[in-house]
């Protein structure tokens, strides 16, 4: 396909992507990113292999499908990734605080259901190359998502290890398609814009991370959303009942974001009340964070997070 032909349709998908609420959109074709992204999956798997993931045992099943990505998508000729922004303000106070993403219904659902509608329009208004084919991967299947974003040139991936966005800071959430289409695309770098900054990393209160690498088995996230059963030892939560963005609240910019956008409302499954919280049951709590991305953390590690929470530091 000729070079102006591939520019053309990158610039309609993009068009129809912000239409369906993907301000920042990028492409790359697979065979000129191949060896680039060969360095970062090779990364991954001595991460891996180091123990850093944890007891997150799909990371491990998934590593040969992460290092190939055509074990993922067979036809696979183009990478597609999007981001889209989530609300910045804290949720919560300082008592019972949850990570910002979960302000809302489940994100993969509504990443999904939105790249979905671009195609869906793409296809009406004929656009869609003949025999398009494409699988939609949103913390679903064993991909890079945050290498993917940086070789798409949305972003790129900070000392705090997530993708940065120069405008829009790293409160977004990430999409990527694998399509059997060419886009033409070559891989662009963004410049690491971190520099000399180091707030992200003194920001952790548990040391779980080196300029851009993290020991997920110190991090605050992965102790309250993704380990089961009961801790070793009591961490330092710092009121973060779900979740923990004390490395993005120090990020510079993260900042300017947080000051350019008003507040929103809270959604009403991010209980704030100890109270309520104390006396909930399990069938209540699964009624309570059903459809949103809290449904993936049990309810026993959920009071387990709560219990943690020191009590010194609630409003009673």
């Amino acid at each position: 396909m000729e070079a102006s032909r591939t520019d053309s349709l990158w610039d309609e998908f993009s068009s129809a992507l912000n239409r369906a609420g993907f301000p920042v959109s990028g492409a790359v074709d697979y065979s000129r990113a191949k060896g680039l992204y060969a360095t970062h999956a090779h990364r991954y798997r001595d991460w891996v292999n180091s123990g850093n993931h944890g007891e997150m045992g799909y990371l491990e099943r998934g590593l040969a499908r992460r290092l190939d990505p055509a074990l993922v998508f067979p036809e696979l000729q183009s990478v597609i990734a999007v981001l889209k922004p989530y609300p910045p303000h804290p949720v919560g106070d300082e008592s019972l605080r949850y990570a910002r993403y979960l302000n809302g219904p489940d994100y993969h659902e509504t990443m999904k259901a939105g790249l979905e509608q671009a195609f869906s329009e793409l296809r009406q208004t004929g656009l869609l190359p003949e025999g398009f084919r494409y699988k939609i991967c949103v913390d679903t299947s064993a991909v890079l998502e945050r290498t993917w974003a940086a070789l798409c040139g949305i972003g790129w991936i900070g000392k705090n290890t997530l993708l940065i966005h120069p405008v829009l800071g790293s409160y977004v959430f990430l999409g990527v398609v694998f399509t059997n289409a060419s886009f033409g695309r070559d891989p662009v770098l963004l410049k690491d814009y971190c520099g000399n900054c180091t707030r992200c990393l003194k920001a952790c209160p548990t040391e779980a991370l080196r300029s851009h690498e993290l020991d997920s088995r110190k991090c605050i996230s992965y102790l309250t959303l993704e380990k089961r059963g009961e801790w070793r030892e009591a961490i330092p939560t710092s009121g973060f009942v779900a979740g923990c963005d004390l490395c993005q609240e120090a990020c510079p910019y993260n900042l300017k974001i947080v000051k350019s956008t008003p507040p929103c409302d809270e959604a009403s499954h991010l209980i704030k009340d100890a109270t309520v919280l104390e006396t909930e049951t399990e069938s209540a709590y699964r009624e309570r964070v059903f459809g949103t991305a809290l449904e993936r953390v049990k309810y026993a590690d959920f009071q387990r997070n709560f219990r943690a929470t020191p009590r010194g530091s609630r409003k009673e």
